[in-house]
């Protein structure tokens, strides 16, 4: 299950994430932390190429967050939250962020990572159709064409929210299509409707011509995108993944309270990436991040029903190769180490 974020075509010349190549010769990248003027190393993989996902991660680091906690971060762009989840079980990095469903996938097959602190509580996964198309409830999408793509982890939370539905894949002709090529597709006319990341949809002027079904107006309220590490990790740097989260943590809610400032030191760190561009992406997403369930327990924090739910589904959907106990995926000891009253935004 792969992560499809495909709107925007960056040439990511990764300054300040540092290469692969560089990082897997690091040997900090394991669970022996090394040190550098003071500061204890910590080695991470994002999921995907800078984006909104790396926002609360390179503003932490703008605002000192990281070293106030004692750390240096250094991370990478990746590919993939797959491939996040490997290198961490593999100990070549200490953290990844990846979608909560890779961490599911790697329990299955007998690999175990742990999930400290959930950055995306709900998947940020839409169908999109035309207003024109009088097509506007995930009911009425049965018997209709969706188009997508299907390695996609979003097309896979589309199959479960239309299942909730009663609908089948078999009730749907689902089109799959490149990366990117729904749009040109639904605007033109070859199919009904299209499955979307609605961050993706800031970088279009036809927003206000469309009818945006996320996945929990089907009733699939999945957690999405998750920071993990390793149980070998966790269980010999207790006080570190404490510090590294709490620093994120304020990162988040500092990201959340100013986009702007937020993208603005993001955009003057990583080459090719424009900060109206990312603002207005994240604007879309921050839905996902703040929700009704983080207004009453606090950003970060794992919502066991809704990983349950989403364990439920993925085996329903033959995505995992046996069913899984989704309370081993995730802990929220150190997200709560942090005082609610300083990881809070209200959604409203």
């Amino acid at each position: 299950m792969l992560h499809s974020r495909v709107i925007r075509t960056v040439a990511v010349a990764v300054a300040g994430l540092v290469a692969a190549v560089s990082l897997g010769a690091c040997s900090s990248g394991g669970t022996d932390v090394q040190k550098e003027d003071g500061l204890d190393i910590v080695t991470m993989r994002h999921s995907w190429v800078p984006d909104q996902l790396t926002l609360p991660y390179e503003y932490a680091k703008a605002q000192g967050f990281y070293e106030d906690e004692g750390i240096q971060l250094v991370d990478q762009a990746g590919n993939g939250g797959a491939t996040s989840v490997q290198l961490v079980a593999n100990g070549e990095v200490m953290f990844g962020t990846g979608e909560s469903s890779h961490l599911l996938s790697a329990q299955s097959k007998g690999i175990n990572v742990v999930s400290v602190m959930q950055q995306y509580q709900e998947q940020p996964m839409a169908v999109i159709t035309l207003k024109t198309s009088g097509i506007d409830s995930w009911e009425e999408l049965e018997g209709k064409s969706i188009g997508g793509t299907v390695a996609s982890s979003g097309t896979v939370g589309i199959l479960a929210a239309l299942s909730l539905k009663g609908i089948g894949e078999k009730d749907i002709d689902f089109v799959n299509l490149s990366p990117g090529a729904q749009y040109a597709a639904l605007l033109e006319g070859d199919i009904d409707a299209a499955g979307t990341f609605i961050g993706n949809l800031a970088a279009f002027d036809f927003y206000d011509e469309l009818n945006i079904l996320p996945l929990s107006d089907a009733g699939y309220v999945a957690p999405s995108t998750t920071l993990f590490t390793s149980e070998e990790f966790l269980e010999k740097n207790p006080d570190l993944v404490e510090r590294f989260v709490r620093a994120t943590l304020r990162g988040m809610v500092a990201t959340l309270e100013d986009p702007k400032a937020a993208a603005e030191a993001m955009a003057s760190r990583i080459a090719n990436v424009k900060a109206p561009a990312l603002e207005a992406t994240f604007l879309l997403d921050r839905q996902f991040v703040a929700t009704a369930f983080t207004d009453e327990n606090g950003l970060g924090i794992h919502n066991a029903d809704s990983w349950a739910q989403q364990a439920e589904m993925l085996f329903e959907l033959k995505q995992l190769d046996t069913k899984v106990d989704s309370t081993k995926n995730f802990t929220n000891e150190f997200v709560e180490a942090t005082p609610i009253e300083e990881r809070t935004y209200s959604s409203r």
